[in-house]
């Protein structure tokens, strides 16, 4: 039993191994010498990294997982509508999935599904490679409601294949990619990203910083236990660690440069600059950071992100979890304490699931109002919900 229990042990290591060092293709880490690579952090904190693997930040672009999307389109239906006989079918051939436009019976279009971006939790939406381009297709896979639908702010009346992904959309979604940007005659942009170059997901040092510093100390000295050469989260003053979580969590700001350059203890006010009013009515989608900033909770304390959230671990749907959080500021409240004890949720009351304001699913044919619903961070008191 012994012998069962270590072999899967390794095995499991090897596979976590695996997945952190397929982050990207290539040799040397594409962000340069100061940084180590997530093999180097699994090396000495493979329990982390293995249940890092597991989370949503790890998960929020890939290339495209062909089992997961094949199950999805046998078990569900694989066509959206649109208006005048078009048709995107979702097809499998070989190891490949493809989005199929027909027109009236007739064969249009067909392009691949070379990356997903998110992590399946709440939605899967969809690119493909065309000349060093990177492309957004037209379905989206909503999760919770199950169903492919036109992906946001597409246009209703026909299926789109133009939408370029450009290199903003990769600083949020991946830990690095090189983008090189031009603007041609006729004042044509383009913006091309290079395959190779891409480390999918948020890695260990899109948050801790590079690390190569702090691996060559550690290897040439395996005694000192105490880290050198990092960050410590802990150790940045509350300003710094909302900045840090800010980076994509706080909108779409104005772009002063590339938040890849961003490590623990910057300022972000270095790289984005907001429109007067931007947070005076915060989306659900990509704005946690304003709303919760207009939370009593937050103005009342020292809260941070991590008060709530262990980054390394999958916490989604962990009610008792997230009630326990709330508690722990909250054991003089009568109101908490029974709620709490009444296995009551207080999440879904003060921080409910609110319909995005900047991203619209409602134009295929088939699918109407559909609304993309995320939890809010502005944590409140709300009216209650009709019938309770």
């Amino acid at each position: 039993m012994k012998i069962i229990i270590a072999f899967l042990f390794l095995a499991g290591f090897s596979i976590c191994l695996f997945t952190c060092t397929s982050r990207y293709k290539g040799g040397d880490d594409p962000r340069g010498a100061a940084y180590a690579g997530a093999a180097s952090c699994v090396q000495c904190h493979g329990e982390i990294a293995g249940s890092y693997a597991h989370s949503n930040h790890f998960k929020t672009s890939s290339e495209t997982d062909f089992e997961s999307v094949r199950k999805i389109i046998t078990s569900l239906n694989d066509t959206v509508r649109f208006p005048g006989g078009q048709l995107v079918v979702l097809e499998a051939a070989g190891k490949k999935i493809a989005q199929t436009y027909m027109l009236n019976g007739e064969w249009a279009a067909s392009r691949q599904m070379d990356l997903a971006f998110g992590s399946g939790e709440k939605a899967w939406t969809f690119g493909y490679w065309k000349d060093e381009q990177l492309y957004q297709l037209p379905l989206t896979y909503l999760s919770e409601l199950k169903r492919w639908t036109n992906s946001p702010g597409f246009p209703a009346d026909h299926p789109n294949y133009g939408r370029l992904i450009v290199g903003r959309c990769m600083e949020c979604h991946s830990s690095y990619a090189t983008v090189q940007n031009s603007l041609e005659q006729g004042m044509n942009y383009t913006e091309k990203i290079a395959a190779s170059s891409i480390i999918y997901g948020i890695d260990c040092e899109r948050c801790h910083g590079p690390a190569a510093q702090h691996v060559a100390f550690h290897k040439d000295n395996p005694g000192v236990k105490s880290a050198r050469f990092m960050t410590a989260i802990g150790s940045l003053s509350r300003q710094q660690q909302l900045d840090l979580c800010g980076t994509c969590h706080s909108g779409d700001p104005v772009t002063l440069k590339s938040i890849f350059a961003f490590v623990p203890g910057d300022s972000l006010s270095n790289y984005y600059m907001y429109y007067p009013g931007a947070a005076a009515n915060p989306d659900a989608h990509g704005m946690q950071m304003q709303s919760l900033m207009q939370s009593q909770c937050f103005l009342q304390s020292d809260l941070t992100c991590t008060s709530c959230h262990d980054t390394h671990i999958k916490e989604s749907n962990k009610r008792e979890v997230f009630v326990q959080r709330c508690m722990s500021c909250h054991l003089k409240s009568d109101h908490a304490v029974t709620m709490a004890g009444a296995k009551n949720d207080c999440i879904n009351c003060h921080m409910p699931l609110e319909a995005s304001k900047s991203l619209d699913f409602n134009n295929s044919a088939e699918h109407s109002g559909v609304s993309y619903r995320l939890r809010t961070h502005r944590i409140a008191i709300y009216p209650a919900p009709e019938g309770k």
